[in-house]
């Protein structure tokens, strides 16, 4: 091993127990902290180009490092001094979906809705749901992990998931599907065999919007979800089932050592990394998001409720 190789281990090992005590959230193999704008933006081509030219990603920005990924039916329940185990997350979204079908939701002169439609509605209009949102697109996590102005003297942290191999699940079937299950329940079959692969197989999946809003287009958003497993690990993901090779940090920072790329392929399998954002740094990025790369509250929420959201200066007429 170099002496360059060896100090930048060493340098690594320094850093990592830093991060463990300053953010105890995100530690250890999930995240680094980036010290400059030119540090982040460094990290994000990093994951985006070298670890194969064929690597998907999404992305989520948390405006805190007191945060986890963690759906917001799990906190709900949990709020409610209900477990959010699996048994019970399914239950009430099921019962949800159920009373948003009774309201009168969900249909229309073309149809019936699925149950993953019911649920991206849902999601989007503030209804606790199962589901992650994220993004295609770096900037637009970025920009939620910097924007809020009541956690702007606090880190955040951008996750940047490798998803090449994660199964993707349309909101809208192309078809529907020709098989018993399909045919004894033709709304919800997709979304209930997903959750019975991901126990089975104990990965995650993603939940593609086909109907997409302005919104939703301008979010380049898409969701992110699993079967919650029996016992969750310790792990920033709270409710997504765990493998040893789901941190990408210790790879990158090897990687970075050895100076090589993955060529020619991608990712294999499910992986994660946290970029902890401190607040000065939110600070010197947040205009250039807007400035340079239409990042802002008008371009992520271009709708009415968006619009509706926003504190209008009423006053006296001049």
């Amino acid at each position: 091993m170099s002496s360059d190789k060896s100090a930048a281990n060493s340098q690594a090992a320094v850093d990592s127990q830093d991060d463990d005590e300053e953010y105890p959230t995100w530690h250890r193999a999930w995240a680094r902290s980036v010290e400059t704008p030119k540090e982040l933006w460094a990290e994000i081509g990093f994951l985006s180009f070298s670890l194969g030219f064929e690597t998907k990603f999404v992305w989520r920005g948390l405006p805190s490092t007191q945060y986890e990924v963690k759906s917001s039916l799990a906190r709900k329940l949990a709020a409610s001094g209900v477990d959010p185990t699996e048994g019970n997350i399914r239950a009430n979204e099921v019962r949800a979906i159920q009373a948003a079908r009774e309201w009168g939701l969900g249909h229309s002169q073309y149809g019936y809705a699925s149950d993953l439609h019911m649920l991206a509605l849902m999601q989007h209009h503030g209804i606790p749901t199962r589901l992650i949102d994220v993004t295609y697109n770096p900037l637009t996590a970025l920009w939620f992990a910097c924007s809020d102005e009541g956690r702007i003297d606090e880190p955040g942290v951008l996750i940047g998931m490798a998803v090449s191999d994660v199964p993707v699940i349309e909101t809208v079937p192309f078809l529907p599907k020709q098989t018993w299950g399909g045919m004894g329940d033709p709304l919800g079959f997709d979304y209930s065999h997903a959750l019975e692969k991901s126990a089975e197989n104990q990965t995650p999946f993603l939940v593609q919007p086909v109907v997409r809003d302005a919104r939703m287009t301008a979010q380049e958003g898409l969701f992110i979800t699993a079967s919650v497993p029996e016992e969750s690990a310790a792990t920033p993901m709270w409710g997504f089932p765990y493998k040893t090779n789901w941190t990408l940090l210790s790879l990158v920072r090897e990687m970075k050592g050895m100076s090589f790329d993955i060529q020619g392929s991608r990712w294999p399998s499910f992986g994660m990394l946290g970029l902890i954002i401190k607040p000065d740094v939110k600070k010197t990025i947040l205009p250039i998001l807007e400035n340079s790369f239409n990042r802002s509250h008008r371009s992520m929420y271009p709708d009415l409720s968006g619009f509706a959201a926003q504190d209008f200066n009423y006053a006296p007429a001049k």
